[in-house]
């Protein structure tokens, strides 16, 4: 394993994992649903009954007027208390045990409030509501401890989203089913006890369908040999003054806390509306309230699914403040509306979508930074200041009943609460909020399609080396990348007003040519410290589309850090607005919309075996695999089967297209593949009016004259070599002739008339072309190399330089046949290169000659 990389991270999980993930998903969601439908049961029973008694004349009794403010308490007192011996448990055993042993008392305890409710025994039943809520508390640290080590670090987030949307979801449906079925079955003539008494048996069956679940889930190894100790009663006060040291479990585990609190107030500030609604809890208040409750658990659902998926690959902390700014505006709009079921439910439904946004990546977040050695004992201290942040949420709703206190103000306060929590997290995660936003704009625009992502480093330094296109090349890479990226840049993108706040908000690292070292310092420290970071070798956006010289200062990094490198290539870049094709970069029309590009993750290369070559060979032939996922090449017919504009000498053309045509589907592809590779490097453009001298291209046309001219959609006039230079004038101004494709016969035409047409590249094929453009003066003939009917290499003018900081890159070097095609991998000799590529079928054919890397 290379240096840099957390080995136990590096595992995925198994078949056998999934399967007890997805038991663990089941029978956690079951459980959920019990404890909240049956509390949704008890309240509108014993608000039933204190209607009735109300309106007989008789003594409510304080568990008739308070029940739902008493079962909340109900609901974290036992967290409270008894959190530490959850959590000792949860490390001390298994916590596949744990799990059995409390959905084993669940069943009981459903049991025993069944009997109480069949006995009409209300103070009996809430006991046994606490009792359920002390289930809970045990169950809570060991199946949330549980999770990674099912699932590991990758998929935290999406696991952890997942479940804990569907405790909400649970949660929300046992409060909207358990309200709809009592006043239905109230409406069916059923007295209030009965109303209750068959939901209830009906969840003490479901209670036993989780137990037998549980058995599915695979057992695993306890965390701890520690013995119990009756301190172990209090510490959870201890462990949360501990680990309320480490600032990213203070903040984590305060916000899921927020997110609680902010929960149980609107559940029942819900609760008391549907109460007036309804009459004071009469007949029809279960179904107010159930319909409320749907609105809040909907947003639940949809915010906490889309915050799972946004979560998948990597954990996302810039949804907290988008969340938090959700639960204000659907806070403020509460105040603002009329108490109308219709206009509850749309901004019930807003708050509660902000709230899923916030918690999901929380959580995850939560659990991810938590030492595995006591993930028991820091989920129940935390479960502790969640409990504390319910007990605040029922006094201060209890509080505001009793003092009459308006909904206006209710929610007027909720609101400036959810502000001041808001405005904090995006100080906090400004970065991660930038890059979200930043990245979601970015994504809808580019789809980037990565390939080989599983190649990429859980944890660890890694250097990240990849071929640089275009400015849009640090997007690309922070999208396909898991992790966040520092990339390393010249100091004169720093100096620019606009580009320097830019770079500097998202942490890149400064180099300078001339002092090289302060760059590479801080770079190695950030990979010694477990960090990306990237660099491109080229140190320029290439303007030929050929990548330019490699420097060597990645190694020394790598070397320095000793930590691995990870090559990448990106494909599809040349020819986005941001690259510089068609000669100048940003202010021309994009092709299409959304832009495809394709990015491949390499294999990691120990710094011990570094070698520039060997990595930028790697690039390459990364980027050669990437090319091959273009869609395009799926059917190469239907390019060789467009139809062209052909301008001039049409007729030839025809018979070798339809020849191109009947060729197999392999060849189709390696000559299509070919053309691509031409439209790769800075030589022809798309939609231009190109001559061609069709005799001198015949040893390479079905690549130059059919594929090239029908996948770049080229204007054609095409020669014979029987031209007179009068006509070769002609046709060249009154077609509007942007370019020359020939061969030797061309080639002396373009030079005997330099004078007129010297604005125009002439691509020279035959043999002795480097010859002619040495001896070419001011403006020589492009050398170009076709072999096996393939077009190997190219030349082409020099690309201009747009800015200060574009150094010189050249398009042709004399004695040379120009630059290598992209999606050609190469072995260099001292008398020539070995070549290899799809274009090539899998022949390997040696070049005699120079050619430019």
């Amino acid at each position: 394993m290379s240096e840099g990389v957390d080995i136990a991270d590096e595992k995925e999980p198994t078949k056998r994992n999934w399967i007890s993930f997805w038991s663990l998903f089941t029978l956690q969601t079951q459980n959920a649903f019990n404890d909240k439908a049956t509390q949704f049961l008890l309240i509108p029973l014993a608000g039933l009954l204190a209607f009735y008694a109300k309106a007989r004349g008789e003594e409510i009794g304080f568990l008739g007027g308070n029940i739902a403010h008493v079962l909340g308490l109900l609901m974290v007192l036992p967290f409270i208390l008894l959190a530490p011996v959850a959590g000792w448990l949860s490390d001390r055993y298994s916590k596949t045990m744990v799990i059995r042993g409390t959905l084993c008392l669940q069943f009981a305890v459903l049991l025993l409030i069944l009997l109480a409710v069949w006995m009409q025994n209300l103070p009996l039943a809430v006991f046994g509501f606490l009792l359920l809520s002390i289930e809970s508390v045990l169950l809570s640290p060991a199946k949330k401890g549980i999770t990674k080590e099912l699932v590991g670090h990758s998929h935290l987030g999406f696991a952890s989203g997942i479940l804990e949307m569907s405790v909400i979801v649970a949660v929300c449906a046992g409060q909207i089913i358990s309200g709809w079925w009592f006043d239905a079955r109230l409406a069916s003539g059923h007295n209030a006890w009965d109303a209750a008494l068959f939901p209830i048996a009906l969840i003490t069956g479901g209670a036993f369908l989780s137990l037998w679940v549980s058995l599915v889930v695979e057992r695993m190894p306890p965390m701890s040999r520690r013995p119990f100790e009756v301190k172990i009663l209090f510490e959870h006060f201890s462990q949360l003054k501990m680990v309320w040291r480490d600032r990213r479990l203070r903040l984590s585990g305060v916000g899921i806390s927020f997110f609680w609190g902010f929960a149980g107030f609107i559940n029942l500030a819900a609760i008391q509306i549907g109460s007036d609604v309804s009459g004071g809890g009469g007949q029809g208040f279960a179904t107010e309230n159930s319909w409320l409750i749907l609105a809040a658990s909907g947003g639940i659902v949809l915010g906490g699914l889309l915050a799972s998926l946004l979560c998948k690959k990597k954990i996302e902390l810039g949804l907290i403040p988008i969340g938090g700014a959700m639960m204000v505006l659907g806070s403020v709009a509460l105040t603002l509306g009329p108490i109308e079921r219709d206009w509850l439910m749309v901004w019930f439904a807003v708050a509660s979508a902000g709230g899923a946004f916030m918690l999901v990546p929380l959580n995850a977040y939560l659990q991810d930074v938590c030492p595995p050695e006591s993930r028991g004992q820091v989920l129940a201290a935390f479960n502790l200041l969640d409990c504390l942040a319910g007990v605040l949420a029922v006094a201060v709703q209890f509080a505001m009943v009793h003092w009459e206190v308006s909904y206006f103000w209710q929610f007027a306060s909720l609101a400036v609460v959810s502000l001041v929590v808001t405005l904090y997290s995006a100080r906090l995660q400004t970065q991660n909020l930038a890059r979200l936003v930043i990245l979601s704009i970015f994504r809808s625009i580019y789809k980037v399609k990565v390939l080989h992502q599983n190649r990429f480093p859980k944890k660890g330094g890694v250097l990240m080396v990849c071929n640089h296109v275009s400015y849009i090349d640090a997007f690309i890479l922070s999208v396909a990348s898991p992790r966040p990226i520092q990339f390393l840049l010249f100091d004169e993108f720093f100096d620019h007003p606009w580009t320097g706040r830019a770079v500097r908000f998202f942490d890149a690292i400064p180099i300078s040519r001339n002092r090289a070292k302060d760059g590479i310092r801080v770079a190695v420290k950030a990979l010694k410290d477990g960090e990306v970071v990237c660099v491109f070798p080229e140190g320029q956006l290439t303007r030929t589309g050929a990548m330019n010289e490699w420097m060597r200062g990645f190694e020394m990094i790598a070397r320095k850090a000793k930590c691995p490198v990870l090559p990448m290539a990106m494909d599809g870049v040349w020819g986005s607005i941001f690259s510089f094709e068609r000669n100048r970069f940003i202010f021309k029309k994009p092709y299409s919309l959304p832009y495809r590009v394709r990015v491949n993750v390499g294999e990691l290369i120990p710094s011990e075996k570094l070698n520039r070559d060997e990595v930028r060979r790697a690039v390459e032939a990364l980027r050669v695999e990437a090319m091959l996922e273009r869609s395009i090449l799926t059917k190469p017919e239907k390019v060789l089967s467009r139809e062209l504009e052909i301008l001039s000498g049409g007729a030839v053309h025809q018979n070798w297209a339809r020849n191109s045509a009947r060729l197999s589907e392999a060849v189709q592809r390696e000559i299509l593949f070919n053309a691509m590779q031409v439209g790769e490097v800075n030589a022809i453009r798309r939609g231009q009016t190109v001559l061609m001298d069709v005799g001198a291209l015949e040893h390479c046309r079905e690549v130059v004259t059919v594929a090239l001219s029908q996948y770049f959609n080229l204007k054609l006039v095409l020669v014979s070599g029987g031209e007179s230079e009068d006509e070769l004038l002609y046709l060249t101004e009154n077609y509007g002739v942007e370019a020359w494709f020939g061969g030797e016969w061309l080639a002396e035409k373009w030079r005997s008339l330099q004078e007129k047409v010297a604005h125009l590249p002439c691509y020279d094929f035959s043999q002795n072309a480097i010859q002619r453009a040495e001896s070419g003066g001011e403006h020589p003939t492009f050398p170009c190399l076709a072999q096996k009917g393939r077009v190997i290499s190219m030349s082409m003018p020099h690309p201009l330089r747009q800015t200060e900081t574009n150094e010189f890159q050249e398009g042709y070097r004399f004695g040379t046949w120009g630059h290598l095609l992209p999606g050609f991998i190469a072995e260099f000799e001292d008398d020539g290169i070995w070549v290899e590529g799809p274009a090539l079928g899998s022949e390997k054919i040696k070049i005699r000659g120079k050619v430019l890397r």
